[in-house]
């Protein structure tokens, strides 16, 4: 049975002061999740990713999709310098959006 699959049978109950209980709810928010898997993915050490972040990351992969479609295929059209700083930009592309995933 996977984690998400199992019962959350375990209930533990955290005091704190209402200005850190506001923080917690904020940022649940902003991640799209509730507090209550907020705090599960950081307590087991999973990424906690924002709303804004992940569509950010999907934006720029649309971007790094549509830059190799728009890769001449005529290999007349640059100088191997120009095709390797074309293809240093498409990787950069993508490891900005890997990034913004971790």
């Amino acid at each position: 049975m996977s984690r998400s699959e199992s019962s959350k049978s375990a209930f533990i109950a955290v005091r704190m002061p209402a200005v850190d209980a506001e923080a917690l709810r904020a940022q649940a928010q902003q991640c799209g999740v509730s507090i209550s898997e907020l705090i599960r993915r950081r307590l087991t050490g999973l990424s906690v990713t924002s709303r804004t972040d992940g569509e950010t990351a999907r934006s720029i992969d649309r971007l790094g999709r549509m830059l190799k479609q728009l890769y001449p295929k005529d290999k007349g059209w640059a100088s191997s310098e120009e095709r390797k700083r074309w293809w240093s930009l498409v990787t950069e592309v993508e490891n900005t959006g890997k990034n913004l995933r971790q």
